[in-house]
């Protein structure tokens, strides 16, 4: 019968590489992962030794069994009247190293069995310990990490308010020259704007005083021209006011005369003597206009 496997012992506690800010964490989690590997091989193993353990006590059973076969067939032999004295003898030899053989099962049985749960718990136990000890100095050296950690932090965002500050500070003397600078700029471009508007303002002002005296000239030339004009009317008018007074007088003294004539050409009716007849009215003369 084959021995099982035995595990090996449990090695000793790994030295990893230091880092910069304690060991390296990569190793770290390799041998954690390592010895985690290695408790589950154990435990295979152990469960293997139990299984082994099992098989031997089965054919423990198994060997007791035709033992106890071989007593009921040695006490048929024994009944039987031929030759049962050579044969109990032999049967008996058989049976004796039958048990021997069993013993000898047994105990190696017991025994390995013992010694694998034995160094399968001590290697559980070792790897174990080993385990906890690897996660505690992990543990310890996290919280150290942690605790660095913090620190940098402290001092990086101490370091970043100053850097801040200084920046805030910067960023206002850039925005106090760049004012400055836009300030400058605008009263430059207000300066330039005010010169622009002066010089259009005089030129417009050149052009309207230029368009004035033109309008000027035109109408005072306009105002001669309607005063001459006026002046022809006027006298015009006078002209034709004088002309009708005296076409008035004219047709006065026609239609005087025409009275006349008819007063002088009509036949004389009777009635009273001549002298005491009264002339007829001269016609008026009509007003002048």
């Amino acid at each position: 019968m084959v021995a099982p496997e035995k595990p090996q012992p449990a090695p000793k506690t790994a030295q990893f590489a230091v880092g910069v800010r304690g060991y390296n964490q990569r190793q770290v989690d390799e041998r954690l992962a390592e010895l985690t590997k290695e408790l589950r091989e154990t435990s295979r193993s152990r469960d293997e030794s139990v299984a082994t353990a099992a098989d031997l006590s089965k054919a423990l059973a198994y060997a007791q069994k035709e033992l106890s076969e071989t007593k009921a067939a040695l006490a048929r032999m024994s009944s039987s009247p031929s030759g049962a004295g050579a044969m109990a003898e032999r049967v008996r030899m058989m049976m004796q190293l039958a048990e021997e053989e069993i013993a000898d099962l047994r105990a190696a049985a017991e025994a390995d069995a013992a010694s694998t749960r034995e160094q399968a718990d001590k290697y559980a136990h070792e790897t174990r310990r080993t385990a906890d000890k690897l996660a505690k100095d992990a543990e310890e050296e996290r919280a150290r990490l942690l605790q660095d950690a913090k620190a940098e932090i402290e001092k990086l965002n101490a370091a970043a308010g100053a850097k801040r500050v200084e920046l805030a500070a910067a960023a206002e003397r850039a925005r106090k020259e760049a004012d400055a600078k836009a300030e400058a700029e605008a009263a430059a471009a207000r300066a330039e704007a005010d010169r622009a508007a002066s010089a259009e303002l005089a030129r417009r002002k050149k052009e309207f005083e230029e368009e004035f005296a033109r309008k000027k000239q035109e109408t005072e030339a306009a105002l001669a021209d309607a005063r001459a004009k006026q002046a022809s009317a006027e006298q015009n008018r006078k002209l034709a006011l004088d002309l009708r007074t005296k076409v008035a007088e004219r047709i006065a003294a026609t239609d005087a005369a025409v009275q006349e004539a008819m007063r002088l050409l009509a036949p004389i009716e009777e009635g009273p003597a001549d002298g005491d007849r009264k002339p007829a009215p001269a016609p008026k003369t009509p007003a002048k206009a």
